[in-house]
């Protein structure tokens, strides 16, 4: 049962998270662009976008390893609020690169 909800908390993390990174690709010409910007180059969106790769890495293992922690009665269920709480941390990160950067 554990491996249930690990796969699951994997596999909505994945999806979560991947939605969330081409929407920061999408939208980084804008963020490095905007009024006040810090650093126009691209050299920031370099450094933002490894940022977000390792960010989007660590937190769908963190999400796998979340879910091998202990047996649950509703193993899918658990594996979206995993899910659910990885991917806000994720848009959290997001939000706290695109502003020091």
């Amino acid at each position: 049962m554990r491996l249930y909800a690990a796969l699951t908390a994997l596999i909505a993390t994945a999806i979560g998270v991947g939605v969330l990174f081409f929407a920061n690709s999408a939208l980084s010409p804008l963020l490095l662009g905007g009024p006040g910007s810090t650093c126009p180059e691209p050299d920031c969106a370099l450094g933002a976008g490894l940022w977000l790769i390792a960010g989007a890495v660590a937190v769908v293992l963190v999400a796998f390893l979340a879910g091998l922690l202990r047996p649950a009665e509703q193993p899918v269920r658990r594996g979206l609020w995993i899910a659910l709480w990885c991917t806000a941390v994720y848009l959290v990160e997001s939000v706290v690169v695109w502003v020091l950067i």
